[in-house]
Parts: structure tokens; C-alpha cells; sequence
């Protein structure tokens, strides 16, 4: 039996998470609370960078001087001798007031990615702490860290750059090392409180974050609520509020109803694209649960055999009015 090669083999967590992970309910929370967790009836607010700079900075300086403070006068904290702060959370605060717009910056990425990286970091230190030679080997331990923490963050779609800080810091920070296995929580902890004070400030005159797990579909998986759904011309559905006599007259569409993405048979999608769909597709099932909307975009023959050509037709996720999954 032939190997693969190495430059072919894909794995990708999202396909097996993304089924466990349930869909998202905050356009049914009371507004005001919907607001600050990131929804809007609307498209994304656009400001000038004047207001973006001083947000940023209002926002960095509250959500570092929460941490600070509860590393501080928390007394069962003390009692561990924590530092001041975790360094790699102050590139976390640029990441999540400045650049809001990043995937990096979402709360999958910011805590998961972070504490993940802590995990990688605490465990490599310990393995070479397991040498009477610790000292001399710092040089080594701290750069593996990093190394492991990357990995790890990539298999599992959380990278977040400041992560490769807090890993190096488990292996090189004296105080951080003497903390061991609590440097996690310490990270987690810290990870937490940034984000809750960035969903503050980031949404009120913007808003944040741009998807809480993923623009992909998630949630259980049934036999209409397929990803894409491929038929042939002839035999194209519609959904509920459609009409089949106009998708059999205009065979040339992509369906996409709140139940399913129906594609011509011959029609091919790349991994963007399919992306894309998904996002409006979880659009129309955030705007009102009790009816379905159908959205049909032409294609020409064209733009057919160029799929590229379709993305102008399809509104970025990141310009919906929801806040996705």
C-alpha cells in the first residue's frame, strides 16, 4: 500500500468538532445584551482610526489594569507569588482592541489559543527542569516551547501569536517557572478577563468579536442540513418559501436556504467559497426562526468555469450584520 505524501495529508479538527459545537443563539438574547456580545441587526459599524486608536488604548489600559489588579489583591493568587502580569497578555490587548477585526482576535483563538500554548510551554519546562542541568539548557527549553505551543495551536485553529510569548515564558521566566502548573490557570485567568472587558469597550461604538468559533456551520449534522448540497439541474429544490418551476427554468444557481446550499451537479466550490455560503446560510438562521429566506445569485456560464469570478457576487462574512459561529 502506497503513502500518501506528507504535502497531501490535511487533517482538520472543525470537521469533527464543528458537529458538537451548537449554533448560535445570541440574536435571541434581550438587545442590550445581544449588543455587547457582538450582534447587530445591521452591518458592521465602520469608524475612523482616530476613534480606533483611542479605543484601543482606553481598552488596553482597563483590560491589563483588571488583570494586574487581580493578580494583586486576589489572596489566593498571592499566595502562589504570581508576576505582576503575564508579559504575553500585553500583546493579547493590541491584538484584541486593535486589530478586532482578526480572526486571531476571537475568544476561540485569544483564550483557548493562549492557554493551549501555556499547556505546551509548563510541559516542555518540566521535561527539561527533569535535568540537574537545568540552567544550562534554558537556551534550548525556551525556543521548543515555542515550537511545540505553534504546533499545537495550528492542529487545533486556535493560533494566536502572543501565544509563542506565554510558551517561551514557562521555560525562561524564573517567577513563571516557580509556578508550574499553575501558570495555566494564571494564563486562563488572565486570557478571560481581557476578553470580557474587550467585549465592553469593542462594542460600543464597533463590534467584536467577529465570530465567537468559527464562520463554518457547526451543530448537529441532519439529513436537509447538509454543508453543500450538489443536484442536478433538473432536479433542484427549493426551499419552503421557493419555487421549483423557477429553479428548474434557471438551472444556473446557487440555492442557499436555512435549512441547505443547493449547487448545480457540475458546479465546483473551493474551500473559501464553501466558507462563504456557509456564513449566509447561518445568517438566515439567526435573523427570525420561524421563516426561511431564499437568496438566489446568478451565475453566468462565464463565471462558470471560473469560480473565482463568484466572490464579488458574495458578501464577505465578516461584513454580516450576525455575529457567526
Amino acid at each position: 500500500m502506497r503513502l500518501p505524501e506528507a504535502r497531501n495529508i490535511h487533517f482538520d479538527v472543525d470537521d469533527y468538532l464543528n458537529r458538537i459545537i451548537p449554533r448560535n443563539r445570541i440574536s435571541r438574547l434581550p438587545k442590550p445584551l445581544a449588543r455587547f456580545l457582538g450582534h447587530r441587526d445591521t452591518g458592521r459599524p465602520q469608524i475612523g482610526n482616530i476613534l480606533i486608536a483611542t479605543w484601543a488604548l482606553v481598552g488596553a489600559f482597563l483590560g491589563l489594569i483588571v488583570i494586574t489588579a487581580v493578580y494583586r489583591f486576589s489572596p489566593v493568587i498571592q499566595r502562589v507569588h504570581p508576576p505582576v502580569i503575564v508579559a504575553s497578555l500585553g500583546a493579547a490587548a493590541i491584538l484584541e482592541f486593535n486589530v478586532i477585526d482578526s480572526p486571531l482576535a476571537t475568544p476561540r483563538n485569544a483564550i483557548l489559543g493562549n492557554t493551549l500554548a501555556a499547556i505546551a510551554g509548563v510541559a516542555v519546562a518540566k521535561l527539561f527542569m527533569l535535568s540537574d542541568d537545568f540552567e544550562s539548557l534554558r537556551w534550548i527549553a525556551g525556543p521548543l516551547c515555542c515550537g511545540v505551543a505553534s504546533w499545537l495551536m495550528t492542529m487545533t485553529n486556535t493560533a494566536f501569536p502572543p501565544g509563542g510569548a506565554t510558551a517561551i515564558l514557562a521555560a525562561t521566566d524564573t517567577t513563571v517557572r516557580n509556578l508550574g502548573w499553575l501558570y495555566i490557570g494564571l494564563v486562563l485567568l488572565g486570557s478571560t478577563l481581557m476578553f470580557g472587558v474587550a467585549l465592553i469597550v469593542n462594542n460600543i461604538q464597533r463590534q467584536f468579536p467577529l465570530y465567537w468559533w468559527t464562520p463554518r456551520d457547526v451543530g448537529p449534522r441532519t439529513a436537509p442540513d447538509v454543508d453543500v448540497e450538489k443536484k442536478a439541474p433538473q432536479g433542484a429544490q427549493a426551499s419552503d418559501q421557493g419555487s421549483e418551476g423557477d429553479v428548474a427554468e434557471l438551472p444556473n444557481r446557487i440555492i442557499i436556504t436555512e435549512k441547505s446550499i443547493l449547487i448545480p451537479e457540475h458546479f465546483g466550490l473551493g474551500p473559501e467559497e464553501t466558507e462563504m455560503l456557509e456564513a449566509l446560510r447561518n445568517r438566515l438562521r439567526s435573523v427570525d426562526p420561524t421563516w426561511s429566506l431564499v437568496k438566489i445569485l446568478s451565475i453566468s456560464d462565464s463565471e462558470r468555469t471560473h469560480v473565482h469570478s463568484s466572490r464579488e457576487s458574495l458578501p464577505r462574512p465578516r461584513d454580516s450584520g450576525q455575529s457567526s459561529r
